[in-house]
């Protein structure tokens, strides 16, 4: 399988009809497609690159303060304690942790 490919300058021009039907192919087929001969000067694309880098790596940070994940992070900690001391506890620890409903969804994050 390999990612269409698109020749946006065939988009003006006798091929426009079959470069529409690729664009469609490419967003209902793939959910994207790569776009070549576009004129998007390459100094405009990596400033667009570094921009959106940023941008999720201060979502990510914001995140990982959040009281949803320190709360989990610090739940999760109590049970490998727990889980590592060979107590009792260990047989109940997941009893304590006191999470929402909605926490399950951060942890499938944090561990995906």
């Amino acid at each position: 399988m390999v990612v269409p490919v698109i020749d946006f300058s065939k988009l003006d021009g006798a091929e426009r009809a079959e470069t529409m039907a690729q664009i469609a192919n490419g967003c209902e087929e793939w959910g994207f497609f790569q776009l070549v001969n576009h004129g998007i000067p390459l100094e405009l694309l990596e400033r667009v690159k570094k921009v959106c880098s940023e941008c999720y790596r201060l979502r990510e940070v914001g995140f990982r303060a959040s009281e949803p994940v320190r709360t989990l992070e610090a739940s999760m900690w109590q049970l490998v304690r727990c889980k590592n001391s060979g107590s009792a506890e260990a047989r109940t620890a997941q009893d304590h942790v006191n999470l929402p409903e909605n926490y399950v969804l951060v942890l499938i994050v944090l561990l995906s």
